[in-house]
């Protein structure tokens, strides 16, 4: 049996099918081995725990593989969500799938406001449609008010429930302990100490990402270069713990010797850096719109930009594949 060197870097192709691993030391292209073999004319969602979602678009049979072992977990088929939806969507396990009352979230990307889930013994996949609210789009020239409902992006799963909608002031969570999905929230003291040990501004562009790690609740905001601007400069990184106790996120410059890897649909996955061949304390993010790689020093606040060079042209997600935890 042949299997992959991990953590490796995928590429995603939907219109051919095809998946293309990168090795993440050398950024050269490596054979997937069985894995290039199940995931070949599939369609390929990754989860922070390293398992992923795949599906065959013909059969709609559907089913997690582990590509540390190459085991399958099966799934019921899931149907009613496109190919092109599915790519940009969301998957999160509660737990890992053996464990009793494991849930699977798929939440759809975009301006979709579903949410589907399921437990691996069940025969069928459960649609729901969720409300957080909506807010007004910002066009003067027009008449009426343009009102567009606000979805669901950066979420993460820790201690069995789903985390989202942080800001400072208040973090938002899915609780599937009932058999339906319970939203609420948590209010969050946003008041900031001279020090400036916990808070944030909310005004400064960025890009956050939520990450579970060892049990922690993270926030990642990659910063642009420059306050006014967006575009794709990132040259800093903040990151933030989650003290449920005193319900404040505190900064913090040392990640516990692991690693974060983030990708493009709010994707934040945390390993061990040692186990995994990484930097310590580093944040990767994987920029799929230019093929580069930005690994964030969180300890000094420097960063190196690598360019894949190897990477495919035509490119609809690159993703993580990550080594799964016994």
């Amino acid at each position: 049996m042949s299997r992959l060197d991990l953590p490796c870097i995928a590429f995603h192709d939907s219109d051919h099918r095809s998946t293309v691993m990168l090795s993440l030391s050398e950024h050269k292209r490596i054979a997937a081995g069985d894995t290039d073999e199940v995931l070949r004319n599939k369609i390929v969602s990754p989860t922070a725990q390293g398992f992923l979602l795949v599906r065959d678009p013909d059969t709609m049979a559907t089913f997690l593989y582990n590509p540390s072992s190459s085991d399958k977990v099966q799934l019921p088929p899931l149907r009613g969500v496109d190919d092109d939806v599915l790519m940009d969507s969301h998957c999160l396990l509660s737990d890992k799938p053996a464990a009793p009352g494991c849930v699977v979230l798929l939440v759809e990307g975009w301006d979709d406001t579903f949410i589907w889930y399921c437990h691996p013994d069940d025969d069928h996949w459960e649609k729901y449609e969720y409300d957080i609210g909506s807010h007004v789009l910002p066009y003067p020239d027009k008449e009426e008010d343009q009102i567009e409902k606000n979805v669901i992006c950066s979420i993460a799963a820790c201690h069995g429930k789903f985390y989202f909608d942080c800001s400072a002031k208040e973090m938002r969570v899915i609780d599937f302990s009932s058999p339906e999905p319970v939203f609420t929230a948590i209010a969050i003291d946003h008041t900031v100490p001279a020090d400036g040990s916990h808070g944030y501004d909310e005004q400064l562009p960025c890009r956050m990402f939520l990450v579970e790690s060892n049990g922690e609740l993270y926030m990642v905001r990659l910063l642009f270069g420059s306050p006014y601007e967006g575009g794709d400069d990132i040259d800093r990184v903040s990151v933030h713990k989650m003290d449920f106790l005193k319900r404040r996120w505190f900064y913090v410059h040392d990640l516990g010797g692991r690693a974060f890897l983030l990708s493009q649909f709010y994707f934040g996955a945390s390993c061990s850096a040692s186990e995994c061949g990484l930097l310590p304390n580093r944040v990767y993010f994987m920029f799929d719109r230019n093929n580069s790689l930005q690994v964030f020093d969180v300890k000094d606040g420097t960063y190196q930009l690598h360019k894949l060079g190897e990477a495919p042209m035509k490119v609809d997600k690159a993703f993580w594949l990550l080594p799964i935890s016994p």
